[in-house]
């Protein structure tokens, strides 16, 4: 059997060289690769997601084709090996599908933390220094220090590296010194204060 015979019937692409695979394993490749692809679609509810997976379970089986067919008990293996895959990507798609509702949750936050800045009109304290920072300064002093989130969590929010974040922190806790000082909010010794909680969940 070829890879592309290995990777037909929709699957995908292979992942590595063609090989030549034993006949018993393109045997079982072609009377189990339907419903593997049936199963794992729909408890993905995506054919496409399922496909890769497959693949991957494939992929997997053959490499180890050997140690598999040894087994004691071949048809069970192969089953909690589909099976295996196929909760892992679940559960990874369910902590994806939170992750990406907490940085919805948290960029509306931060969208409406703009909004109030924006409103604001001249004056000297916090917040019209904060509206006066360029936007990804002002983005992750809000995130850093008013919210009290991670460096890895606001790098995630705003789309930019952990140390981009860093840096643009730095900047804004400068700019803001620089700024309430010049506007003689802060007295020339005192400091504006860093995160509120470092070690924040997110």
């Amino acid at each position: 059997m070829n890879d592309d015979t290995f990777t037909g019937n929709g699957i995908g692409p292979a992942v590595h060289e063609p090989v030549d695979l034993p006949l018993d394993f393109e045997a079982y490749f072609l009377v189990k690769n339907k419903g593997f692809r049936r199963y794992a679609a729909e408890m993905l509810g995506d054919q496409a997601v399922g496909d890769e997976v497959v693949r991957e379970v494939f992929t997997h089986l053959a490499l180890n084709w050997d140690q598999v067919l040894a087994g004691p008990d071949f048809e069970s293996h192969t089953w909690d090996v589909l099976t295996g895959a196929v909760m892992y990507r679940v559960h990874r798609l369910r902590r994806e599908h939170e992750l990406a509702a907490r940085l919805r949750q948290t960029r509306r936050k931060l969208d409406q933390m703009h909004q109030a800045l924006a409103r604001v009109e001249g004056g000297a304290g916090l917040y019209a220094a904060l509206a006066d920072l360029p936007a990804r300064q002002c983005d992750t002093f809000i995130l850093r220090t008013t919210m009290g989130y991670t460096a890895e969590y606001t790098a995630q929010i705003l789309g930019i590296h952990p140390r981009t974040v860093d840096y643009h922190h730095r900047r804004a806790l400068t700019g803001l010194e620089r700024l309430l000082t010049d506007r003689h909010v802060l007295r020339r010794t005192a400091a504006v204060p860093g995160p509120r909680r470092e070690g924040a969940d997110r």
